[in-house]
């Protein structure tokens, strides 16, 4: 029989089997596509069945958070493309999961399929829309690869994180190595170009499409360096943990992503409100005087917003500049183009609230649905030849989960923000791992809010963060929980 191998063994099995196949997988996409097909089929079915039954898959996560910074796009069949390492890795890690909830199907399963049925409906959200699409391949393509994330990047994750509750760190301080080699490639690009700040926004290419989704990361893994555990308590330590904080939170402003800079704003405060732990009464009497403030200080703010010139895109601004440029709606471009996406995105949920236009489907079909008033340079009028410095869907999760799955779409994902949310709090005074669910949820608040202004979940890397936080925060929940449930059981027999 197989046993577990040490993981300094695993490591050459795991990269041995990852060359092969995506070897295997280039060449299905480059030559021979019907020999390759089953080969990889079988190759994929033997691999996945070997690290299970070597008990090799946190060896395995622990090289593809590392490889996720560098995942690039790669020509694959019939003009599709594929990120190469992350996609075949992750769809090997699909294949595991069956083998894997086999053989675990008597450690915590009622927990892996309590969580499970909270991501449910978004799963069938995505798979029931797709078929109300106009462009149903596209529509299935992209729901197919939603829920790869979701199965890999927290269900599977939440049943590892509970066998092995460091993993999660490794997979972060791994990511965040592979990072800092993306930054530094990105420092060589800016350099080539003489440090010009217009062409920020591509620096981080082949890697990051574009700087926002690189500050989005960047935030996340500030919050998770600052409440990480581990190490010790002497001074000398604390010290040098608190480098790859202040790595981190650079990279934030380096980006020169506003929503990423206000998005570590907001988490702030979130931390501030889970510390003072305020009673559900004050919070709703917190929550009533400031809606009365903002009703009374509205007009006053409105007509100071009407006044704001600064250009986030100005040669010279600095980050108190590009952060005031976020209100400026009048003469930013890249503001008034987010505002006609948003309007575009409103519009199609108005035409069909239900059903949403399909997952994956906004750019192709939002061009009709513009408001006139609010086109400008950056504004698309054909999906294939956007112009320069434009591109994107609805510059927001929210509204194009509405445009593209409709209302069911957006009531499933936040069902899944209001269980983590309630996780912790509901855990908050008398949790042994309070601390673990508190850092998680500050995490996750960062995109909480960035999504209002953005949309990265499609992306591997960031679906990673997003996903990955999120079972941490479940798995720490339910580790000590179900802890305290055996010792119980253990007393009264």
């Amino acid at each position: 029989m197989f046993r577990p191998i040490s993981n300094t063994c695993s490591y050459p099995v795991i990269i041995l089997i990852m060359v092969a196949f995506i070897g295997i997988s280039w060449m299905v996409s480059m030559h021979h596509f019907l020999l390759a097909v089953p080969l990889l089929f079988l190759f994929a079915l033997a691999s996945a069945w070997l690290i299970i039954r070597l008990d090799a898959m946190p060896v395995y996560f622990k090289v593809l958070a590392f490889l996720l910074p560098f995942s690039i796009p790669v020509p694959f069949f019939a003009g599709h493309m594929v990120r190469i390492p992350a996609e075949p890795m992750l769809g090997l890690a699909v294949i595991m999961l069956p083998f894997f909830l086999l053989k675990e199907k008597h450690n915590h399963a009622g927990i892996l399929y309590k969580e499970f049925a909270f991501a449910i409906p978004l799963v069938a959200v995505y798979i029931a829309t797709s078929f109300f699409s106009d462009m149903l391949l596209v529509s299935l393509k992209f729901s197919f690869v939603n829920i790869v994330y979701i199965l890999v990047f927290y269900v599977l994750l939440v049943h590892l994180y509970k066998k092995q509750p460091g993993l999660f760190r490794d997979m972060v301080i791994l990511y965040g190595m592979g990072f800092l080699l993306v930054s530094l490639w990105s420092l060589y690009q800016f350099w080539q170009y003489d440090w010009e700040p217009l062409v920020m926004r591509g620096i981080f290419q082949p890697f990051y499409n574009d700087h926002t989704i690189f500050g989005a990361s960047a935030a996340i893994l500030t919050v998770l360096a600052i409440g990480m555990p581990g190490g010790s308590n002497l001074p000398a330590w604390r010290a040098i943990r608190f480098l790859p904080v202040l790595f981190f939170l650079m990279l934030v402003f380096y980006s020169t992503s506003r929503g990423a800079m206000l998005s570590l704003a907001v988490s702030l405060f979130v931390a501030i409100f889970l510390l003072i732990r305020p009673r559900p009464i004050y919070t709703m009497a917190l929550l009533f005087v400031l809606t009365l403030g903002i009703y009374a200080v509205y007009p006053s703010v409105s007509e100071r917003i009407q006044h704001i010139e600064t250009l986030s895109y100005e040669r010279d601004a600095g980050v108190v500049d590009r952060t005031r440029s976020v209100a400026n709606i009048t003469t930013d471009v890249s503001n008034v183009e987010r505002l006609n996406r948003w309007v575009s995105a409103w519009r199609m949920f108005q035409e069909r609230p239900l059903t949403g236009f399909g997952p994956g489907t906004y750019q192709f079909v939002y061009i009709p649905y513009q408001e006139e008033r609010l086109m400008n340079r950056l504004t698309v009028t054909n999906p294939w030849d956007p112009p320069e410095g434009s591109g994107g869907t609805a510059h927001s999760e929210y509204l194009l989960l509405l445009s593209e799955t409709g209302l069911f779409g957006l009531a499933a994902f936040l069902l899944l923000m209001g269980r983590w949310t309630w996780l912790t709090l509901h855990s908050w005074r008398f949790h042994p791992s309070r601390r673990h669910m508190f850092t998680a949820l500050v995490a996750l608040s960062t995109y909480f809010f960035h999504a209002l202004v953005n949309n990265f979940l499609t992306t591997d890397k960031f679906a990673f963060l997003f996903w990955g936080t999120a079972a941490y925060l479940v798995a720490s929940y339910h580790n000590v929980k179900e802890t305290n449930e055996t010792s119980h059981t253990n007393c009264r027999r």
